[in-house]
């Protein structure tokens, strides 16, 4: 536990605690360089005041808070000396605390390019799965038309032929009979030739 502790104390400088040991570090040059520049920079005079403060933004001396506070004194300073806002250079501020997702950086037409690229994806995946549903409909279909179709077909075949078969044997039947009415009404008594099971009736 100490040890974590002493890790987490070296990376505080000037009451910030910074997130790596390199970034403290960088902290702790600021704290020197102000150091320096206090030593030789004389409060009592404005013009040296303002040369520091814009050669360090010039040259981008600071690269922590610490610094940008040092700036921020020197400005305030030069504000209560008599400087306005206009004459003195902005403070630039090059971290961003704003996150932005990368979604958020694209252009409007390469935002709309993944949403078309996911309904083509989803269209490749649904349309063979409606496409072997119609191939079953119509395939079902056949069959039924095949099925119920009075003409002969491999599925059909037995059934139609039996069915004919049987329309010929009560034509035939109902022919032979006719057939033999007529006989005994003239008296013709020969049955030969004729199918047996028409005299059971």
């Amino acid at each position: 536990m100490a040890s974590i502790d002493n890790n987490e104390k070296s990376n505080i400088v000037g009451g910030y605690e910074f997130l790596s040991e390199t970034d403290a570090n960088k902290a702790n040059m600021d704290l020197s360089k102000i150091k320096l520049l206090e030593s030789r920079v004389k409060v009592s005079r404005p013009k040296d005041m303002l040369a520091v403060y814009q050669k360090a933004i010039e040259n981008k001396i600071f690269k922590t808070p610490i610094g940008w506070r040092y700036l921020i004194d020197l400005r305030e300073k030069l504000l209560e000396s008599g400087f306005s806002e206009e004459e003195l250079i902005p403070i630039p501020v090059e971290v961003s605390f704003t996150r932005h997702s990368a979604f958020e950086n694209l252009t409007v037409k390469q935002r709309i390019k993944p949403e078309k690229e996911k309904e083509k994806l989803e269209f490749k995946r649904i349309f063979p799965i409606v496409l072997d549903v119609v191939l079953v409909i119509l395939v079902i279909l056949m069959f039924i038309i095949a099925a119920t179709s009075e003409n002969d077909n491999i599925i059909n075949y037995k059934r139609n032929v039996t069915n004919r078969y049987s329309t010929w044997d009560e034509e035939l039947k109902e022919r032979e009979k006719a057939v033999r009415e007529a006989e005994k009404k003239l008296g013709i008594e020969s049955s030969e030739g004729y199918h047996e099971d028409i005299g059971d009736e």
